[in-house]
């Protein structure tokens, strides 16, 4: 499947009812309030973050953290007060890493809103290339249905990232952030779903004719894709997006 994130999960973020508004300031202030870690638990949450990312969640214990770190059991509890808040914390790294979120609002002010979202969808991919290990968990989470049981971490994590990408389209296609428009959501799915195929797909490419000129430029790829897919028309999109549901 070419989307990868095309999960019952983040399937689920996009047609929920959601006001965009009141929901990206919960995210704002959250992240006001988030207690920056010490270096120790930085160092712990590197190497549990690359664990999980081979392993996954349930694979991945404790004891083989300590032991990657050099350190002990009780020094991971020091920091972290369970192997789930250790695994979210280092899930929130992922995403902070490869959605750089803080960049969303901050980067490229003076430009209008459709090129402030295409600097930021090429930045994405960007990042996923840069930071493999944090790509390839946030992946294993979205694939691996419901590691830890609940919705806490879609909902707290996956959700408020895709809401913040979902602003721009909607800011960019000048469309109402408390309305439930499925295309401009569809379309921040899909943005976000292209850049992972490339991430995925990039060694193959090479070998295909005609793609493999862009597959070692990110960015040709990125603003080629970006034009697509924002250019699309959006009664098409609705139309057969409908129809695929009545069916």
């Amino acid at each position: 499947m070419m989307l990868h994130l095309l999960t019952e999960r983040s399937v689920s973020v996009i047609c929920c009812n959601v006001n965009y508004l009141s929901e990206i300031k919960m995210l704002e202030n959250k992240t006001e309030q988030k207690i920056e870690l010490s270096k120790a638990a930085m160092s712990i949450l590197n190497v549990a973050e690359s664990l999980f990312a081979q392993k996954g969640f349930k694979a991945t214990s404790i004891s083989e953290i300590a032991k990657s770190t050099g350190g002990s059991k009780a020094n991971i509890y020091h920091h972290f007060k369970s192997k789930e808040h250790l695994y979210q914390e280092a899930l929130e790294l992922a995403c902070e890493r490869v959605f750089n979120l803080e960049k969303i609002s901050n980067s490229y002010p003076s430009v209008d809103a459709k090129t402030q979202l295409k600097e930021y969808i090429s930045l994405h991919l960007k990042s996923m290339l840069e930071h493999p290990v944090s790509t390839n968990l946030i992946k294993r989470e979205l694939m691996d249905n419901n590691q830890i049981k609940g919705e806490m971490l879609a909902k707290n994590i996956f959700t408020n990232t895709f809401l913040k990408v979902s602003s721009l389209v909607f800011t960019a296609k000048g469309v109402d952030k408390n309305s439930q428009d499925l295309n401009a959501s569809l379309q921040a799915f899909m943005l976000i779903g292209v850049n992972t195929f490339f991430f995925d797909s990039q060694a193959v490419m090479k070998y295909l004719p005609e793609l493999a000129v862009i597959a070692d430029s990110p960015t040709v790829f990125s603003n080629k894709i970006f034009d697509f897919i924002m250019n699309t028309d959006s009664q098409n999109i609705q139309k057969t997006t409908m129809r695929n549901f009545n069916e």
